[in-house]
């Protein structure tokens, strides 16, 4: 659940049948305060986000 946050995949939360709002709650206030930055490292340099897998 945050892996599809932090990719930014809501497609993936809703294979899992959560709502955005439901995996936000779910992952807890830690953990979403590590997003962000979760979500910078796995940017590429150039501004590209980092490709996944399908």
């Amino acid at each position: 659940m945050a892996a599809a946050l932090v990719l930014n995949q809501p497609d993936w939360l809703a294979e899992m049948h959560y709502t955005l709002a439901e995996a936000v709650g779910r992952v807890g206030s830690k953990w979403l305060a590590l997003i962000p930055e979760a979500a910078r490292i796995l940017t590429y340099e150039d501004g590209q986000p980092a490709a996944t897998e399908t």
